[in-house]
């Protein structure tokens, strides 16, 4: 998606989008070109390069004399979002269920293993990021590239808020409950079962979500 971009532009792009997606740049914010360029030791122009860059991932809004802004996204959008990426999820683990190689396997097991010693730990960043790389690499392996592509077009939206499912106590143990469910059902091949643990655990991440921000608006945060 980024592939027009020069190489300095993309290298600001990527920089920007991690500041997003660990929350540096909060949703709504107006991105300063100037404090920007300064941070990342670049000029104005690859800041506003990226800026509309990251504008076609869906991270970054661009509104005409007003400058880009990092991109709001609504409850109901998101609602709609995790309906749709359920589907695609379950799609996924079905048929990762009926082709996963030992290779895969050994990938999915470690994955859970090092999101249970994330939780020991207390390492909240470090769950989250090994989580959205077991669902990406679940829907890589049920070997679909529309769905595929289409999943991870709308979980980066979902990545601006997602966060906020793991703010309250237990629901990463919560959450990683379901990720080794589901993967045992993928690795004994059951596709039935896997779909419905994915569509269900889509569910009950959906459920996180508006409990985590429901707490939230109750705390004022």
């Amino acid at each position: 998606m980024l592939r027009r971009t020069h190489p300095l532009g993309l290298d600001v792009a990527r920089r920007l989008q991690a500041l997003i997606l660990d929350g540096t740049l909060r949703p709504g914010e107006r991105l300063n070109e100037v404090a920007l360029a300064r941070a990342l030791g670049v000029s104005r122009g690859p800041v506003r390069e990226a800026a509309r860059a990251l504008e076609k991932t869906g991270l970054v809004t661009v509104i005409m004399n007003r400058g880009a802004f990092v991109r709001s996204l609504g409850q109901d959008e998101a609602m709609d979002i995790y309906e749709i990426n359920g589907a695609l999820f379950g799609l996924a683990a079905a048929r990762a269920a009926d082709r996963i190689s030992a290779g895969q396997a050994l990938v999915l097991r470690i994955m859970v293993d090092a999101m249970d010693a994330a939780i020991v730990h207390g390492d909240r960043e470090g769950f989250f990021r090994i989580n959205s790389d077991f669902h990406a690499r679940i829907l890589a392996f049920g070997g679909n590239r529309e769905a595929e592509a289409l999943y991870a077009q709308l979980t980066r939206k979902l990545l601006l808020l997602r966060r906020r499912s793991f703010e309250r106590p237990g629901h990463m143990t919560e959450a990683n409950d379901e990720h080794r469910a589901l993967m045992q059902a993928i690795l004994r091949g059951d596709a039935a079962r896997a779909r419905g643990l994915a569509e269900a655990h889509a569910r009950l991440g959906r459920a996180r979500f508006l409990e985590a921000i429901g707490q939230a608006a109750q705390d004022g945060t």
